[in-house]
């Protein structure tokens, strides 16, 4: 069941409403699932494996995989029980659709694995697709993933009138994270599509990982808003 949009307007109501806060709590996980997902990857690379991974991605041919692959399918579920505000009359983009867009991208990032680094023996989906069309719908999907998330941001999120401080500095958090996801996008495009010799000179600095960290962190950072999980910051931001 999807709620009206429009918050409840004190948090005594915001706290008495099971609805809201079941919302606030599934807002809230996948938030901290962001967070938590780079900087698994992260602290595994230094710590216990030769470094940082070329990509989040690639990780799923380390002893990280499953780490990987259950976060992201747990952000998928989470995304895909979220239904959000209803829309509008007229309004075509909706919290559902996106939020299951973006789930199904999550689980082609999660199923369909990305180009090995060297010869490995082949999944299920690899097997069925061969090893290119799958890394291309890995990521296509990764693109779905986070452009969805974008929308969120950038659209979504930020609906409804700026009625007090909070909900512009709110608002500004948003547009923030959505315009970060957009371009660490293009970063990951350019590149992917980079002439070898350039991609070659990139690889040590392990440029796709960054840009998908930062993407990640920053979806996962909206959500925390949204969820009220990071009220602190967004109160700090409107006194300001």
């Amino acid at each position: 069941m999807a709620i009206t949009d429009g918050e409840p307007a004190g948090s005594h109501e915001r706290a008495e409403n099971d609805l809201v806060l079941s919302f606030l709590r599934v807002r809230q996980a996948i938030g901290l699932l962001g967070y938590f997902l780079p900087a698994a990857l992260l602290g595994f690379g230094i710590v216990f494996a030769d470094g940082i991974p070329a990509s989040m991605s690639a990780s799923y041919y380390s002893p990280m995989r499953e780490i990987f692959v259950g976060t992201v399918c747990a952000i998928a579920v989470f995304l895909w029980s979220y239904e959000g505000y209803r829309p509008r009359s007229g309004e075509w983009i909706s919290d559902l659709v996106t939020a299951r867009i973006a789930s199904l991208g999550a689980l082609a990032v999660a199923w369909v694995p990305t180009m090995p680094d060297m010869p490995v023996g082949c999944t299920l989906s690899q097997c069925v697709l061969g090893f290119s069309l799958a890394s291309t719908i890995h990521w296509l999907g990764a693109a779905v993933f986070f452009g969805a998330l974008a929308v969120f941001c950038l659209v979504l999120f930020v609906r409804g009138p700026a009625t007090t401080e909070e909900k512009t500095a709110s608002n500004t958090i948003y547009r923030i994270c959505g315009w970060i996801i957009l371009a660490a996008m293009a970063g990951i495009a350019v590149v992917l599509f980079a002439p070898d010799p350039v991609k070659l000179r990139l690889l040590p600095l392990r440029p796709v990982f960054w840009l998908e960290s930062v993407a990640t962190v920053a979806f996962a950072t909206s959500w925390l808003v949204k969820g009220d999980a990071l009220r602190p910051m967004v109160r700090a931001m409107a006194q300001d």
